[in-house]
């Protein structure tokens, strides 16, 4: 016989909120109230398997009610007819249909919406996609079109170079015939 169910989880669940509001660690509790931290572990997650006897159980759930200040009957997990009686109290608490079930069309109205998007998405990356091709064509094109200006104005400077420095010694010989300078032809020996 399991001696945990929803019921008692939820309890369970109100003992861990009750000792997180007085941010205490499950240690610190059982040193303040001495018991043993695997009871207070099972109290906490609802499962009472761990307790000898159901005397146990409900002595030491009060015991940690109490310390925490809480007002929570000890459910009677052992008492079958107890727990018949919360599961069909359960049952009659769930709906009937499933959410599923009631809102089918709403969900084929929702999941129609989202593959619409997702086909707008991708033409648009498409789209996309060609326009950034165009542009790195484009983008090329200037390219070499820059390479060529630039290197014609290279070619264009290099000339002008030249002419200058052809104009210097031209300059530099008609300096050199006014001054009547005589060079001598004769070769050094070797």
């Amino acid at each position: 016989m399991s001696l945990k169910s929803a019921h008692t989880g939820k309890v369970g669940k109100a003992f861990v909120k009750a000792r997180m509001l007085r941010s205490m660690t499950r240690e610190e509790v059982a040193g303040q109230t001495l018991i043993n931290i695997e009871y207070i572990k099972a109290i906490e997650s609802g499962d009472y398997e761990i307790f000898p006897a159901r005397m146990f159980a409900v002595q030491y759930f009060e015991k940690y009610a109490n310390f925490l200040k809480l007002e929570i009957d000890f459910f009677d997990i052992y008492n079958a007819e107890v727990v018949a009686a919360a599961v069909k109290d359960l049952d009659l608490n769930l709906p009937e249909r499933s959410f599923f079930k009631n809102n089918f069309i709403y969900i084929i109205f929702i999941f129609m919406i989202f593959l619409t998007s997702l086909i707008f998405i991708f033409q648009g990356s498409n789209n996309y996609r060609e326009a950034s091709d165009i542009s790195f064509q484009k983008t090329l094109s200037n390219e070499d079109a820059l390479r060529q200006d630039v290197q014609s104005n290279f070619d264009n400077d290099i000339d002008e170079l030249h002419n200058k420095i052809n104009n210097f010694f031209v300059q530099d010989k008609l300096d050199s015939i006014q001054l009547d300078v005589t060079v001598d032809l004769l070769e050094p020996e070797a």
